[in-house]
């Protein structure tokens, strides 16, 4: 039987040295003055590390039995609710087929309009590009009888939230927007359901659906043809809200594309699919489990933890690798270049992407997060390192996969967590299996991709400059990413500021401490992520698309420190020594990015204007980190 199970979370390691002469500061064992106890009401005895074996067997022996179903196909995209570009979406709750197993379905949230019933993913908004369109969101999570349901899965009841008490908040972020503020989806703009309460950061009026009350948001769609998704991003409950289901796909197209795909340099229509990595865990009925035992806390808890609470996790990683909803599936495919968009929507795990047969199934990086390379790059034999929150537009050739048996398995060798644990369970290292058995389409002309395809220059997308636009005269802002403990002396990620002149060195920071990073309106700085940790974060930011210009490596003195709201944080001491040479993004993440891989060890450097007044966030993308808290507000003046 395959081992279901990563590799146990190590204890953690500094990369930097401590100071020997700084004592750790000591955390309040009380809440500290800026936390509140939760008042969300969870499901607490749904909580594991790891799936039910007997289950998981079930299901593994299953593997590839699931259809893949495409989120880009016509069933798979929103039809307007009134006209051509007003959308009502709601959240709600539904059983869904996830595993494949006889006889066992799943609890799911997910979203739904009036075409559908609540789905996990979400259904795709597809846009135009600068054809604006409207969203109502509606929280629909309550019973039959308007009661507001408990959720699905453990509450942290000790971590910080905004107290709703009228059931679970959810804040929908369409992640990759350039959106004004208050249609950014930010964690304080929550509603609870049926908007009988509202976070600090809802502006708006309330817009009458029906016997629900919606938050409503105008997306200007601005951009150049890219995959973004919406998600949610409640405060301190990001992780386990879209660990229930609340996530979708949103594909902005534009002329340049469709002129790509009306010449045959890339597929498109039933030839582009859409991927959506996820991982969970079940437990024996087939719900959905969360990693909240408090004895499975890497630190040892207190006895002034509450007694019966679910606890934080630093991260959380599933047994079981869904696509598109379905464990381990399949798509049948021609023998012929396929489109992949592919999105990592997990909560913790990075995925390193190679297929089964390289030598005769070729694959090309033709864009990133936000827009198209300027040309096709190939996917080496080490594969494509995607990190939650990224995504990456492949192209993938199946022509002569026929030689090679004609069953290609998506493999994944990331190692848990990355990139310094151990490698993949069977079940996490295992994604899919493209199936080449359909009969090419000789209608359909086969696209002729290679490394000198121009994917840029033409229909209003200029090709990308080689540098990624900043001078020596750009301002420069160092964020410090950095590792304490709360005040139970829980594993804590969080972000903060470095200054090498000792001047402003604030060390770590709480999200809810004043914003630190307040950029003028239309300027364009380089953002520093100095990483003093072991784990590599994938940093994003809001409203911004950026560049990445390079990587170096660094050495330095970290210090403990007493922060404001009773945790340990740390400081980089001053005079942190570069160390060797900077070395340039690789060529499948050089083009327009939201998110970004800060390795351990690194200083990562982009470049980014910021286009729209307002406050926003960035944060590490590893939801467990964001929600706990490793997230920041930064001010656009």
């Amino acid at each position: 039987m395959p081992d279901h199970t990563d590799t146990p979370h190590t204890s953690r390691r500094r990369f930097l040295t401590l100071s020997a002469g700084a004592a750790a500061a000591t955390a309040s064992l009380s809440l500290a003055p800026t936390r509140v106890a939760a008042a969300v009401q969870g499901t607490n005895t749904r909580w594991a590390a790891t799936s039910d074996p007997v289950l998981w067997q079930r299901a593994w022996a299953r593997r590839f039995s699931n259809v893949l179903p495409n989120p880009l196909a016509a069933a798979g995209i929103y039809k307007p609710t009134v006209g051509a570009s007003d959308y009502t979406i709601g959240a709600g709750q539904a059983v869904a087929d996830v595993l494949g197993v006889v006889g066992i379905t799943t609890t799911i949230w997910g979203y739904a309009n009036q075409e559908t019933g609540p789905t996990f993913p979400g259904r795709t908004l597809q846009v135009t590009k600068g054809v604006p369109i409207t969203v109502h969101w509606v929280n629909r999570l309550v019973d039959a009888n308007g009661q507001a349901l408990p959720h699905l899965l453990p509450i942290d009841q000790t971590m910080t939230i905004q107290t709703p008490t009228t059931g679970v908040p959810l804040a929908v972020h369409h992640h990759g927007s350039n959106s004004a503020a208050e249609f950014d989806g930010g964690p304080d703009q929550w509603a609870t359901p049926l908007r009988r309460q509202t976070g600090p950061g809802i502006t708006g009026n309330a817009v009458q659906v029906g016997t629900a009350e919606a938050v409503t948001y105008v997306y200007d769609n601005n951009q150049e043809a890219s995959l973004h998704w919406y998600h949610d991003h409640a405060e301190s409950l990001t992780g386990v809200n879209v660990q229930a289901g609340l996530a979708g796909l949103y594909v902005v197209r534009d002329a340049n594309e469709t002129a790509l795909q009306s010449g045959w340099k890339i597929p498109a229509a039933q030839h582009e699919v859409g991927l959506v990595l996820q991982d969970r865990t079940f437990d024996a009925q087939g719900q959905f489990v969360y990693s909240a035992n408090p004895a499975n806390s890497p630190t040892p808890l207190p006895g002034s933890f509450p007694a019966n609470s679910p606890s934080h996790m630093p991260e959380v990683f599933g047994d079981v690798v869904l696509v598109n909803g379905k464990a381990w599936p399949s798509l049948s495919v021609e023998p012929r270049p396929y489109r992949l968009r592919l999105l990592n929507g997990s909560d913790s795990r990075f995925y390193t992407l190679r297929n089964s047969a390289p030598t005769w199934v070729p694959m090309y990086v033709i864009g990133t997060d936000v827009g198209l390379l300027n040309n096709p790059v190939p996917v080496g034999a080490a594969g494509l390192t995607i990190a939650p929150g990224e995504r990456y537009d492949v192209v993938i050739d199946f022509s002569w996969a026929l030689l090679a048996g004609g069953k290609i398995d998506l493999l994944n060798s990331a190692p848990t967590p990355f990139p310094l644990g151990g490698p993949p369970s069977a079940g996490a290292a295992t994604v899919m299996r493209f199936k080449v058995g359909l009969l090419a389409n000789l209608l359909v002309p086969r696209p002729i991709l290679g490394t000198g395809t121009v994917l840029r220059g033409s229909n209003g997308t200029a090709l990308l400059p080689a540098a990624p636009g900043d001078t020596p005269a750009t301002p420069v802002r160092r964020i410090l990413l950095g590792e304490g403990t709360d005040e139970y002396g829980r594993i804590n990620p969080m972000l903060g500021i470095y200054d090498p002149k000792g001047v402003n060195n604030l060390g770590t920071q709480g999200f809810n401490d004043p914003a630190t990073e307040t950029p003028r309106l239309g300027s364009t700085e380089v953002w520093e992520f100095w990483n003093t940790t072991v784990d590599a974060h994938p940093v994003h930011l809001h409203l911004v698309k950026f560049r990445i210009k390079n990587r170096q490596a660094f050495t330095g003195t970290i210090q403990s420190t007493a922060m404001r709201n009773g945790w340990t944080g740390v400081q980089l001491q001053p005079g942190a020594a570069l160390s060797g040479a900077a070395l340039a993004p690789a060529a499948t993440e050089s083009g327009w990015k939201d998110t970004v891989i800060c390795p351990p060890g690194q200083v990562t450097r982009i470049v980014a204007t910021f286009d729209r007044p307002g406050k926003f966030v960035y944060h590490c993308h590893i939801l467990s980190h964001e929600d706990h808290d490793m997230m920041r507000w930064y001010q656009v003046v």
